[in-house]
């Protein structure tokens, strides 16, 4: 099974670099759909990725000393969103070898309106059924593998506040305005360490664009830090900045953001 088609542009230009150059052709990036076999490898990206994240000491103190229960956890929560109906998931991977994944995205397209429901529709009857299918087998999977192997690195106090955090957000932002209930949004961005500053992740995330742009609608993200600089590189705007913080986090940026698509009156 794969995530719908993807376009590949490997002119992308390049997002956080210091230099504008290409990588050599041998390590050209290009962009496929991504396949339920994926989800292993991206559960360790996310894993290397988020290693530094404030937030995710915060939340999984112990994740440095059980890292079986943090890619568990990663890989996990990309397959449930791989299995959504409602998801594109992108692959960027070596042009030389496609069986080195070096970064990936996950979207998800929000609303009722008709451009949702034939996103859904495009997928075709048979991947409907098997993505339903499969959602419903990996649910009991993780529910069987969570027993076996249980959480030894989430606070789970720490957790519950935060999603509580998330949900206040999610009101300010999003819930309270109506007009933005239609939209994509940016799950994830994510690039290898060891590939980052090539512009890997705008690549993934123009190809994102690209969907919101032909259909007209917004695209809305959560952002860090980081994460802020380079997301106004390609159009987004802060809404605002979280309502609540990690202890830990004393760096000032990052938020909320949406980007609109070219030739619409969605600002007003």
């Amino acid at each position: 099974m794969t995530s719908p088609t993807v376009s590949v542009s490997p002119e992308a230009p390049v997002l956080g670099d210091a230099s504008s150059s290409k990588p050599p052709a041998s390590d050209e990036i290009v962009l496929r759909p991504a396949r339920l076999s994926d989800i292993p490898i991206m559960g360790n990206i996310c894993t290397d990725a988020y290693a530094l994240n404030p937030v995710t000491a915060y939340l999984t103190p112990k994740a440095h000393m059980y890292r079986e229960d943090n890619i568990q956890q990663h890989r996990q929560g990309c397959r449930r969103r791989f299995l959504n109906i409602r998801n594109l998931s992108i692959i960027a991977c070596l042009a030389s070898d496609p069986s080195t994944i070096v970064g990936f995205g996950q979207f998800s397209r929000l609303g009722d309106d008709h451009g949702a429901k034939q996103f859904i529709r495009d997928r075709g009857l048979r991947e409907r059924v098997s993505i339903y299918t499969l959602s419903w087998f990996f649910y009991f999977y993780h529910i069987v593998e969570n027993i076996i192997w249980p959480d030894r690195i989430t606070h789970k106090a720490r957790m519950k506040e935060f999603e509580s955090w998330v949900a206040d957000d999610n009101e300010i932002y999003w819930n309270s305005h109506p007009e933005r209930g239609i939209r994509w949004y940016a799950n994830s961005v994510i690039v290898s360490p060891q590939f980052q500053g090539k512009g890997i992740g705008k690549k993934i995330m123009l190809e994102g664009l690209k969907r919101a742009q032909d259909e007209r609608v917004i695209m809305g993200l959560t952002a860090s830090v980081e994460g802020e600089y380079l997301y106004r590189k390609v159009g987004f705007e802060l809404l605002g900045t979280f309502s609540h913080r990690v202890p830990g986090d004393d760096k000032e940026g990052g938020g909320i953001m949406i980007w609109y698509p070219e030739g619409t009156n969605s600002k007003s």
